[in-house]
């Protein structure tokens, strides 16, 4: 079977993009069954999809979506697909959340649920033997004008699958610079999280189950992107990198086994680690940590079943700064019922620990999480009725819905505060000038993401990066009371 597998252009690009590890897997593991495989990374650059179909003539087209962002490319896509007679797939968590919303779009055959390696390779198999590719497993579709899902797949055995073939995404082009570091490869050592927070949609996509894959095929892929494509730094797209202090120290030991010399960083959780761990990490080649604090307030990380204690970010924060690991932590203002006091207290932690870079999101309440479902149970939200509704929505980048006891202007002025400390973060060069190091890369990144998409969307996507720009700067300047009511920005 010949299958295009497409990773789809989000409408809002201003971050440096990694390698599609999950469309890559799929890939990877068609390949080697011995299908016809190729990628589109839409995201690097927009082709004209008529002429890839023309010339490839898949049996199969499928789109892989993150979130809403990515909606629009992909019934462009499949649109162009459907003209042509040929079978439309689309998978990912956001999809998986809502599958008969998605399939009233009309312009997609069947859904992939959940992880899509097996599902994919049982749908190319039994298409060629000329089977019913409706009856597997992991599939939703519409039959009648009636909605339909065959049984839940089972989480694959990872170790069963191949090492990740990054020809099939050109990685070079992947390559980016992010935390003063160039020649950077996303690259994934496990999938899946043993939380259960309330915003995040990881325990119905997921079941909250973190599995690990081979740490020699991580190796491997390690040196092949190193020796042919240059990367000098890998950064983990692990929803939770570092299980445990045993689940560490074997990566760690297998990066120095293997003489790497790489650099790298992932995402992990606060009190997971000690001192000694931190600097394991850093001597293995460890540079960055990113950490979902998401809120200052113990009452807030209650209501989020966070399972995290805000003592403990002080301490491991101050740890890594003086072992020489750069930090990142991730807040959410304006989640549900949150008060003046609880934002108050997160500006506070913000404040004390201003040698940290931040990102902030307003809450944005995704299908699939335990937040959305409990809010629509309440009547506290409306949810869409179709998708088109739901293209309406700017997830992380609007406060509204605004369910918090805060007003909206607050929580602008208070996102737009942590922003703005991360962006204009100095720094001092070897002659003791001030370097904004921050600002600088945050600049490149957009101007670097504007590259393949076309003029037109070139242009678009700067005006929008621009507004961006100014609209954070505006609320992080210009209300001194509100600032001075939650006691940020005050030397």
């Amino acid at each position: 079977m010949k299958v295009l597998l497409i990773n789809p252009a989000p409408e809002h690009y201003t971050r440096a993009r990694c390698a599609p590890l999950g469309v890559l897997s799929i890939a990877s593991y068609l390949e080697v069954k011995g299908h016809d495989v190729k990628v589109l990374n839409r995201a690097i650059k927009s082709t004209d999809i008529n002429e890839e179909l023309d010339e490839f003539k898949p049996d199969f087209v499928g789109c892989s979506l993150l979130t809403v962002m990515s909606v629009k490319d992909c019934v462009v896509v499949s649109e162009a697909a459907k003209k042509r007679g040929i079978c439309v797939v689309w998978g990912g968590p956001y999809v998986s959340a809502i599958p008969e919303m998605t399939l009233e779009l009309g312009c997609i055959d069947m859904i992939s649920m959940g992880e899509g390696e097996e599902t994919w390779l049982e749908l190319c198999e039994t298409k060629a033997k000329g089977g019913d590719i409706y009856s597997i497993k992991g599939l939703a579709y519409m039959k009648d004008g009636k909605f339909v899902m065959t049984p839940e797949r089972e989480f694959t055995d990872l170790s069963t699958l191949p090492t990740l073939n990054f020809d099939l995404v050109d990685a070079k082009k992947t390559l980016y610079k992010n935390y003063d570091y160039d020649g950077i490869m996303g690259m994934y050592v496990s999938k899946g999280c043993n939380g259960r927070c309330t915003f995040c949609y990881n325990h119905a996509f997921h079941k909250s189950c973190r599995r690990s894959r081979p740490l020699e095929h991580f190796i491997y892929e390690a040196k092949f992107v190193k020796e042919k494509y240059g990367a000098k730094a890998f950064a983990l797209a692990d929803e939770l990198f570092g299980y445990n202090k045993q689940t560490l120290h074997e990566f760690c030991d297998a990066l120095d086994e293997a003489n790497l010399g790489m650099n790298w960083g992932g995402m992990t959780k606060i009190g997971l680690f000690d001192r000694e761990d931190f600097q394991r990490m850093y001597d293995s080649g460890c540079r960055w940590l990113e950490f979902g604090v998401e809120s200052g307030s113990q009452t807030t990380l209650a209501r989020m079943k966070k399972g995290l204690k805000l003592s403990r970010v002080e301490e491991d924060l101050k740890i890594c700064k003086e072992i020489g690991i750069i930090t990142l932590c991730y807040f959410i203002v304006g989640y549900p019922d949150e008060t003046e006091e609880e934002l108050r207290e997160t500006c506070e932690l913000v404040e004390k620990i201003g040698y940290s870079r931040f990102v902030s999101s307003y809450f944005s309440p995704l299908p699939g999480s335990e937040i959305y479902d409990t809010l629509v149970a309440e009547g506290r939200l409306t949810p869409p009725k179709s998708m088109k509704e739901c293209m309406k929505t700017k997830i992380f980048y609007s406060p509204k819905p605004n369910l918090s006891k805060v007003s909206t202007l607050d929580l602008k002025v208070v996102r737009s505060y942590m922003l703005w400390k991360s962006f204009t973060e100095k720094k001092f060069d070897e002659n003791g000038k001030i370097n904004y190091a921050t600002a600088r890369k945050d600049i490149m990144d957009v101007l670097r993401s504007l590259k393949g998409h076309g003029f037109k969307a070139g242009v678009e996507q700067f005006v929008m990066s621009g507004y961006e720009f100014l609209d954070i700067f505006f609320y992080a300047n210009f209300f001194p009371k509100i600032r001075k009511k939650y006691n940020i920005g005050r030397k």
